[in-house]
């Protein structure tokens, strides 16, 4: 007895499984997979907020931040739609599968009703001036020579002959559902619990790499010229440190040479200058009472240097590429990564005692006093800039599921494309005319290819 209970479960089940089996629900999510990605390619993944703002302005990145547009590919709602795709192929595939199964098993058979050779698509009935027996042999032998297997059978004088080939053609389809399913699975693995990120390094600078338990450090950087002087290629020299400063590897790497370590490839992916340090900045005194400064003492960054024939001694604590001053919160920051309004911060000492901490602007000399009470003054005259390495980060476990996957999509293109199921039914008897000889076949594909393979089977019956 049905209850109306189990009438709703049986309702229920049935249109969750039509859902999944739907046409429709694979194109829509095949066509909107299709431009995310797009919006992916668009907008470039993992870059640091402020490269967002700058490209596309504030109100543009709080909806590309809260989209996760910046990470888009490990955004649940990307995830989710992967899961929907994944049940959908699943579906389809047990929807079509076990039909097409069922119908191979029931073909292969080696009693069947003659008049089915008549409606086949290949076929032709003729008489054959030799035995029964005889007849049966040519067959055999018509088929072996094209590489069919056969089975045969006799029934009140009468014989019967199915052959079949390239039957694995049939499912080429099935294949490439199980590698878009494996696909998709190391898409989902990887954006469950991989990740990439998007570090910049300077020189003897050293990173913690996320989710790992070694750290990264850039022993050098530089760029190749060609001779007309465009960029040819620029180089990162990276040294694995583990716990205890410990180092494991160190390698070169290029745009097209990652660093591969535990599962993590690190790829040189960009260069560019700091903002907010420089590798040297070049000062300048400028005595009271006198028009011209002295010659530029070079300054490395944070370290003290002397201005000869004086008692000061300058230290460049902070830069700012393009100076900009808040007077709201009281506080300086830089408007852009272009060096539009450069300015340093020093601190300026006479003997061993700070007498002030001045910012010098490159464009504006002598805007404000840099010592207070003595008409010297320090006038900041160029600057040698910071590279930085700009390292992406990528940890993908999924990346071998997806390997594997692209294996089994491409066995089944094969099958798909170059394997084509082949049938025939032979159907042999005597008759007061000689041996009378009913002929049929059908391929799934390629009919030229089997019209040949055809008409050769039937001379051989005929001819011998």
């Amino acid at each position: 007895m049905t209850t109306d209970t189990d009438a709703w479960y049986r309702r229920a089940g049935s249109n969750i499984w039509y859902f999944f089996n739907s046409l429709k629900l694979t194109l829509f999510l095949l066509i909107t997979l299709a431009i995310v990605s797009i919006i992916g390619t668009v907008i470039e993944q993992n870059q640091q907020i402020e490269a967002y703002v700058r490209s596309y302005g504030m109100t543009w990145t709080k909806v590309i931040v809260y989209l996760r547009l910046h990470d888009m590919y490990h955004a649940s709602w990307f995830t989710a739609l992967l899961i929907l795709l994944v049940f959908n192929i699943i579906v389809c595939t047990f929807e079509r599968f076990p039909p097409k199964w069922k119908a191979i098993l029931r073909h292969k058979t080696d009693r069947f009703d003659p008049g089915l050779i008549a409606r086949l698509s290949n076929n032709a009935e003729f008489s054959v001036n030799v035995g029964v027996k005889d007849v049966g042999g040519r067959i055999e032998k018509a088929l072996r020579s094209k590489k069919f297997k056969f089975m045969s059978s006799e029934s009140n004088g009468e014989h019967y002959f199915y052959a079949w080939k390239g039957v694995s053609g049939r499912f080429g389809s099935d294949f490439i559902h199980i590698s878009l399913l494996l696909i998709l699975l190391g898409s989902i693995v990887g954006s469950a619990i991989g990740y990439k990120d998007f570090k910049q390094i300077y020189v003897d600078g050293m990173i913690k790499v996320p989710q790992a338990d070694f750290a990264l450090r850039l022993d050098k950087f530089w760029i190749e010229y060609y001779e007309t002087g465009q960029i040819r290629q620029y180089n990162s020299l990276l040294t694995v440190v583990e716990e205890g400063n410990k180092e494991i590897m160190t390698k070169q790497i290029w745009v097209n040479e990652p660093l591969y370590y535990k599962g993590i490839r690190f790829y040189q992916s960009s260069y560019g200058t700091a903002w907010d340090r420089v590798d040297t900045a070049y000062v300048a005194l400028k005595k009271g009472g006198k028009t011209e400064a002295d010659d530029p003492v070079p300054v490395k960054w944070e370290e003290l240097a002397k201005l000869p024939g004086s008692a000061y001694s300058v230290r460049v604590v902070s830069y700012l590429s393009d100076f900009a001053y808040d007077e709201r919160t009281n506080s300086v920051t830089s408007l852009s990564p272009e060096p539009n309004n450069p300015a340093i911060r020093l601190e300026v000492y006479k003997g061993d005692k700070l007498v002030s901490t001045p910012w010098l602007f490159l464009k504006y000399p002598g805007v404000f006093p840099s010592i207070p009470g003595v008409k010297d003054d320090l006038v900041f005259s160029g600057y040698r800039p910071l590279l930085y390495s700009g390292i992406s980060i990528n940890k993908d476990p999924g990346t071998n599921i997806v390997w594997v996957g692209a294996i089994v999509m491409g066995f089944g293109f094969i099958l798909a494309f170059f394997v084509y199921h082949r049938r025939v039914w032979v159907h042999v008897r005597s008759t007061n005319e000689g041996t009378r000889v009913k002929l049929g076949g059908t391929i799934n594909k390629n009919q030229l290819l089997f019209e040949k393979e055809f008409q050769h089977i039937r001379d051989v019956i005929e001819k011998g």
